[in-house]
């Protein structure tokens, strides 16, 4: 089970970490995410057999955040 980090853009408080985390949680194939508005992250365990990295960035996108791939 790899884990994927995001770079987020957008969140501002702990209500869109929230927002982000249950956009992601919903996602088959992801088992967890946490997400940090001051780092402007989200950590995600994930079955990458199941779910891709494109989509779990136009998760976060659809949830109204931008993100990309950390690294």
């Amino acid at each position: 089970m790899p884990t994927v980090l995001l770079c987020v853009d957008g969140m501002k408080d702990a209500d869109d970490e929230a927002r982000v985390e249950r956009a992601l949680r919903a996602e088959p194939g992801v088992y967890g995410a946490v997400a940090n508005h001051e780092e402007r992250c989200a950590e995600v365990d994930c079955d990458d057999d199941e779910v891709t990295v494109d989509r779990l960035i136009r998760v976060v996108e659809e949830a109204g955040f931008g993100a990309t791939l950390a690294g």
